[in-house]
C-alpha cells in the first residue's frame, strides 16, 4: 500500500500545525507575525524547502506504514 501526500496537502498541514503551535505557545503578535513570514517566505509551494518537506514527510509516512505492516505479520494471533 502506498500513500503519497501532495505539495498542497503538506502545505496545508504545515499551516495548521504552525498556527496551532503559535496559539498554544502564547506568542506575542510580533513573534506570531515573524513565524507567519517565515512560513510564507521559506515554505512556498514549489520551493526547495517545501519540496524537501514533502519528500521527507512521504518517506517517513511510508517507512511507518512498512514498519506497521511488518509488525502485524510477526504478531501472534492470540495477541491483540
Amino acid at each position: 500500500m502506498e500513500v503519497r501526500f501532495s505539495d498542497d496537502e503538506i502545505a496545508e498541514a504545515l499551516t495548521v500545525l504552525v498556527n496551532r503551535m503559535a496559539d498554544e505557545a502564547g506568542l506575542s503578535d510580533k513573534d506570531r507575525a515573524m513565524l507567519k513570514r517565515w512560513r510564507s517566505s521559506k515554505m512556498k509551494l514549489g520551493g526547495d524547502d517545501m519540496e524537501d518537506l514533502v519528500r521527507k514527510a512521504n518517506d517517513d509516512f511510508a517507512q511507518g506504514l512498512q514498519r506497521r505492516q511488518r509488525s502485524q505479520i510477526r504478531k501472534p494471533d492470540w495477541v491483540d
